[in-house]
């Protein structure tokens, strides 16, 4: 805690104000401050210190915005005749800016003295309620739904790779980000933050592996519904085998664009299937020529993802 004191006086005759700082205190006070004041001095009066001193107690956060409890503790520095609005107080709700005045005469009605300071207090952090990443290619898309008051987004990417350091990439007042030329396989946690006027902050992270050719389900993803599996399209496939495996293979597709969605139930080698909860790897090879050729390029990629619905 550093202690400051700044009161600004004002005397008939044009005697310039002063600043007075003391080294740091200990650990866990906050803050302490002298609110600019005005001082009216009767005829021949002669006073070199200030009648109030104003000591403010809190966490001040960005742009002159508290975000905790404020305390406002008046002392005087002299006996005083009389004084008004003089009260120590809390303040604990947010607010836009609440003004306290206190105002003291001195024992000899020689010296009038006024001090007000303006509070703005926040201390209600933004909510960001859901982040969702979609994959593609080397590359994930990010969406973000932050409550109104949140005025700027941050994305901090940082790699699990030892002693790599966190990049902020992406500031902004946007709700996606996409991030490409991302190295296929390598593990990533992305934090996205909600900042408000005030400083106040809101995360969540999300760890993540970079997809190759085969790009949704993301690997490992947790879905609760048949998932509609997405893959980067091959040069000069006419089709594409799709396999997915529980222990042993249990469908076979070729459809002709570079997705598919799992049905509900169907029939391979004369059993009926059904998605049950669990983990499931699938696996893409490309068609080359006609379907009747049963010619196949190397495969793109194999992935996985776990079921979780009934």
């Amino acid at each position: 805690m550093r202690r400051i004191l700044i009161p600004a006086l004002r005397r008939h005759g044009g005697r310039s104000g002063f600043v007075r700082r003391s080294a740091p205190g200990r650990t866990g006070a906050i803050a302490a401050v002298v609110a600019a004041g005005v001082l009216v001095f009767a005829s021949g009066a002669s006073s070199d210190a200030p009648l109030i001193t104003l000591s403010l107690y809190g966490s001040l956060g960005a742009n002159g915005w508290y975000v905790s409890d404020v305390t406002l503790n008046w002392s005087f520095n002299a006996p005083i005749a009389s004084s008004t609005g003089c009260a120590n107080v809390t303040l604990t709700a947010d607010t836009p800016g609440t003004t306290f005045t206190c105002t003291a005469t001195s024992l000899d009605r020689s010296t009038t003295m006024t001090i007000s300071k303006t509070i703005k207090l926040d201390k209600t952090p933004p909510t960001l309620s859901k982040v969702i990443v979609n994959g593609g290619y080397r590359s994930f898309r990010l969406r973000w739904f932050a409550s109104s008051d949140a005025q700027v987004i941050q994305v901090v990417r940082a790699s699990t790779t030892r002693g790599a350091k966190p990049n902020i990439v992406y500031s902004g007042s946007g709700k996606t980000f996409r991030d490409t030329r991302l190295t296929i396989g390598a593990r990533l946690r992305y934090t996205v933050t909600a900042i408000d006027q005030a400083g106040n902050r809101a995360s969540r992270s999300l760890a993540l592996t970079v997809p190759g050719a085969l790009f949704a389900p993301l690997q490992g993803e947790r879905v609760s519904r048949p998932p509609l599996m997405r893959w980067e399209p091959s040069k000069g496939a006419q089709y594409y085998n799709v396999q997915l495996v529980r222990g042993t293979k249990i469908l076979s597709a070729w459809p002709a664009t570079n997705h598919l969605q799992v049905p509900r139930s169907w029939v391979f080698e004369g059993h009926r299937y059904r998605l049950h909860r669990g983990v499931y790897r699938w696996y893409v090879w490309p068609g080359l020529g006609t379907f009747s050729a049963n010619t196949y390029g190397r495969v793109l990629g194999g992935s996985s993802f776990v079921f979780s619905g009934r």
